[in-house]
């Protein structure tokens, strides 16, 4: 593995992981982006060099299918969950942790690694060699997941184990990127529409407030 991809997934890793101690919405946003910009850099920074050095046609579509993809995960993404935000409260909170919570967070974990890893060597076995960076990655945004109550942190939680696959699928067929990045988009606008609207039925930011509330 080249030393640039090894950098750039310690350094997803690292902002993945401070994400659990994010305590506003605004900082876990912040850090999704900074994830994202960070995942899909390598891969931005080959295609700009395969376009500069004049490779054609077909390097200028990777180009901008790869650009189009990293600037939908790192810039439109987090825009829509901080316009949910400012709609609804930049909230501050910590995670919520108990014994029965953890222990099923750690077993899930266990098994999505498990399924991941299975999957990943079976149809992708040259991707390899990124795999414990994915599986530890999509481990801790599980975690962040599972552990708040904030719709919109589960929502950057769920963007952050989306984009954790990235590595995986950096070279999917340019007929699916336009799929994946309108289902990805899309996805995201109907998630924060709904929970702006939750918000206004029931004037709070939290998932208990509006499972308790009548």
């Amino acid at each position: 593995m080249e030393l640039a991809v090894i950098a750039t997934l310690i350094m997803s890793t690292v902002v993945t992981f401070y994400g659990i101690f994010a305590k506003t919405t605004k900082q876990l946003i912040r850090l999704l982006a900074v994830q994202a910009a960070t995942l899909g850099l390598v891969e931005l920074a080959l295609c700009l060099i395969n376009l500069i050095l004049g490779l054609g046609f077909e390097a200028l579509v990777d180009f901008f299918a790869t650009f189009s993809e990293w600037f939908a995960a790192a810039v439109i993404t987090p825009l829509i969950i901080y316009w949910g935000m400012i709609k609804t409260e930049n909230i501050r909170d910590e995670p919520v942790v108990n014994v029965k919570r953890v222990g099923l967070v750690l077993v899930a974990i266990v098994i999505l690694s498990l399924i991941l890893s299975v999957f990943a060597s079976r149809l992708l076995p040259e991707k390899i060699d990124v795999l414990p960076f994915v599986a530890l990655i999509f481990s801790i945004s599980v975690f962040i997941i599972a552990t708040r109550t904030d719709p919109l942190k589960i929502l950057v939680g769920l963007n952050m184990a989306e984009n954790a696959l990235y590595p995986l699928f950096a070279e999917s067929p340019l007929f699916l990127i336009p799929f994946i990045l309108a289902l990805m988009i899309f996805v995201n606008l109907v998630g924060v529409f709904i929970i702006v609207e939750a918000y206004r039925d029931y004037k709070a930011i939290s998932v208990k407030a509006w499972r308790w509330t009548e």
